[in-house]
């Protein structure tokens, strides 16, 4: 696994490295032209790489970001999303569990869970799925006080698991990206092995333009050595 930028590096360097060795053998061949009784009179050849194209498929291994998530509590809303996915889930598998009400979840249990989530916003990390999943759901489920439901009458505990789900996939749908920060992508320059097949590929179209500098070095006034970079 590569950074991509050190990747970029090791590509600009070696196009570095083989605009060196062209130099190096230009001074080589114009000596050679310099001591022959004939060539001496013509120009010694020289090449340059003016400009370098590349297209590169690159496989995206991991993606090191930073993200702000809020929770964005609204009673109404929330209600609306566990009774939508509670008429689903007892169609699908033939439940009964019974569709929640808004002085259901104002008792102090879930009011404190709610705060408690809120209580993270606009601060960067990841997306809390580990974390709502932790939460005691199923104690606070158990608390539900209207009399609607009522896992003691006769609600088996696959329902009270289900409900559990329920809440937990509703709290995190609640989550909204608000801001992200990419830090790193790492790739993998191999994309031909065969269980990559589902994995993220990129076409990289890399142009280098050359550039030059020049270092020369030359006495003040003073006698002092001075350098003086030029850019060509």
């Amino acid at each position: 696994m590569i950074k991509l930028s050190d990747y970029l590096d090791y590509l600009n360097n070696e196009i570095i490295q083989a605009r060196k060795k062209a130099d190096e053998n230009a001074v080589a061949i114009a000596k050679e032209y310099a001591k022959h009784p004939y060539l001496k009179y013509f120009t010694a050849p020289r090449y340059a790489l003016p400009s370098v194209k590349m297209d590169i498929p690159l496989k995206i291994t991991d993606i090191d970001s930073d993200s702000k998530y809020n929770f964005k509590f609204n009673e109404d809303q929330l209600v609306g999303e566990l009774n939508d996915r509670i008429r689903l889930v007892n169609r699908e598998k033939k439940l009964n569990i019974a569709e929640i009400t808004k002085k259901q979840i104002q008792n102090n249990d879930f009011k404190t869970l709610f705060q408690k989530l809120e209580s993270n916003d606009q601060k960067f990390g990841k997306l809390p799925t580990t974390e709502v999943i932790k939460i005691d759901l199923k104690t606070k489920i158990q608390t539900l006080n209207s009399g609607i439901f009522r896992p003691q009458d006769g609600t088996t505990d696959a329902e009270v698991d289900e409900l559990k789900d329920i809440f937990s996939t509703v709290l995190l749908n609640n989550y909204k990206l608000v801001n992200a920060k990419l830090n790193n992508i790492y790739i993998d320059p191999n994309t031909t092995a065969a269980e990559d097949k589902d994995k993220l590929f990129i076409n990289l179209h890399v142009s280098m333009e050359a550039e030059g500098i020049k270092i020369m070095s030359y006495k003040d006034k003073d006698g002092n050595e001075v350098e003086q970079i030029t850019f060509e």
